[in-house]
């Protein structure tokens, strides 16, 4: 299950786990997805998409199941992502992601992985479409809070609320300085976690030393931002992202 998993990664219960027969599909699952965001591959993650099964179930039983539909709701998020600056485009994806996750939280209540990803893509909406923030946004905040709550020194957990605090309007919590503080206490999660067998779910740390790398930048510190983009692309080095910014330092 998901929660047990994410939140002792290193106990032999998770060692376990991680050699379970669905554990290498997933990972595969999970690598895919993030090599087409990485290189901005939308159509490799539609055509990705239409080869999860069609409903809840999943030939694994209840474990499949779980990572089914948090895998389906995590490329949901990031197609959303890649279409963020068309809201119809955007929007549908974001809603996959909700609504993906809440099977999830069905299963397991207390996946603290599940709640903030969720937080993201509802703070996603309300950054979308501002006639749905009094909505959306306000969920974001109750689904990371209680996250941060279950898995305080998760990495996703911590990147996850900082996109989520950075994506919200400042009137429905939306809060900058809340964001860098969590960027920065996720890149040194992610660093903990380098030096840890590996485990499922595993992906973000090259996103949250991209983003890190663009919060330094906006306060002038390009020394920073070169020096954890350098890591970021050593995680990633299709990061198209990554390398614009890369690009932009080298360029003066």
């Amino acid at each position: 299950m998901l929660a047990p998993a994410l939140a002792a990664a290193s106990t032999p219960a998770a060692a376990q786990a991680a050699t379970a027969p669905s554990s290498a599909h997933w990972l595969r699952i999970e690598r895919r997805i993030e090599s087409g965001y990485f290189q901005q591959n939308a159509a490799d993650l539609t055509a990705l998409a239409a080869t999860f099964p069609a409903g809840d179930a999943a030939a694994g039983g209840r474990h499949d199941e779980e990572w089914q539909s948090y895998y389906s709701a995590l490329l949901a998020y990031r197609l959303a992502l890649l279409a963020q600056s068309d809201e119809t485009r955007a929007w549908p994806f974001t809603q996959q992601c909700i609504d993906r996750l809440s099977r999830v939280l069905v299963l397991d209540t207390a996946s603290a992985e599940a709640l903030a990803l969720q937080s993201a893509c509802l703070a996603l909406q309300s950054d979308l479409d501002a006639w749905r923030s009094p909505l959306a946004a306000p969920l974001s905040v109750a689904r990371i809070d209680k996250a941060l709550r279950l898995a305080p020194d998760n990495p996703r957990v911590l990147l996850l609320g900082s996109l989520a605090a950075r994506d919200r309007p400042k009137l429905f919590g939306g809060d900058t300085q809340q964001a860098f503080r969590l960027m920065q206490r996720a890149v040194s999660a992610f660093e903990r976690e380098s030096a840890q067998p590996r485990s499922l779910p595993g992906w973000g740390a090259a996103d949250a030393f991209t983003d890190l790398a663009q919060d330094y930048l906006g306060l002038g510190e390009t020394l920073a931002a070169r020096n954890v983009l350098e890591r970021a692309l050593l995680i990633a080095p299709d990061f198209a992202q990554a390398r614009r910014l890369m690009a932009e330092i080298v360029a003066g």
